[in-house]
């Protein structure tokens, strides 16, 4: 099957995605492993322009937020996914594959799909059980200091963190977290006409 062509976009965020080989473990502990990350995304922002909006790393992937002004996705995580496994390899003494494949991306062209996919990213540390609430979880930008800008501005637009996290922590019931992550598997996200209305229940920032 034949890659699909990069639908390229230098306003429109991407949700960017990647697993371990075999589904398998990152092979250093996820400290080391999330300060290698950060660094490498801290190079393609110097490298590509590449503009971070929210990054979440799991034990075996990672879910990445971004806009490209220079519309160059495929260049940025290519170096991005090259340099952040060279690194972590050579740290676990391996020379196998880091990577089963290369990442995943949905373009957001539409400001309620991205509000959603900006939640459904921050809350997956809750949904596997990782920590109570999203802003307890070390290995995300929502807390923690990274070397790079971060280019959201939903603290801003909800009136600042304690109104952000009270909405990122509200949950969501097992049919809005399947119309999101079908969503985010579609090279545009989008949702099924006959589930729009479903989808469209889903509060935003300030309700909207």
């Amino acid at each position: 099957m034949s890659r699909p062509i990069l639908l390229r976009s230098d306003q429109h965020p991407y949700h960017v995605t990647a697993r371990c080989n075999n589904q398998d473990f990152f092979p250093i502990p996820l400290s080391e492993t999330w300060k290698i990350m950060v660094h490498e995304l801290w190079r393609a922002e110097k490298d590509f322009a590449i503009q971070v909006h929210a990054f979440v790393l799991m034990g075996n992937h990672f879910h990445l937020l971004c806009h490209t002004p220079k519309s160059n996705l495929d260049q940025a995580m290519h170096a991005f996914q090259r340099n952040s496994a060279v690194r972590i390899l050579h740290r676990a003494n391996k020379k196998n594959h880091l990577w089963g494949a290369r990442y995943r991306w949905s373009l957001i062209a539409n400001q309620g799909y991205y509000y959603q996919a900006y939640r459904y990213i921050y809350q997956n540390p809750v949904r596997a059980e990782l920590t109570a609430r999203v802003e307890e979880y070390p290995y995300s930008t929502l807390r923690a200091r990274v070397p790079f800008a971060l280019h959201d501005s939903l603290g801003i637009q909800m009136g600042g963190e304690t109104a952000l996290l009270s909405w990122l922590n509200q949950g969501l019931d097992k049919e809005d977290e399947k119309l999101i992550k079908l969503g985010l598997r579609k090279n545009q996200f989008d949702v099924n006409k006959k589930k729009l209305r479903l989808f469209e229940k889903l509060i935003g920032p300030k309700g909207t």
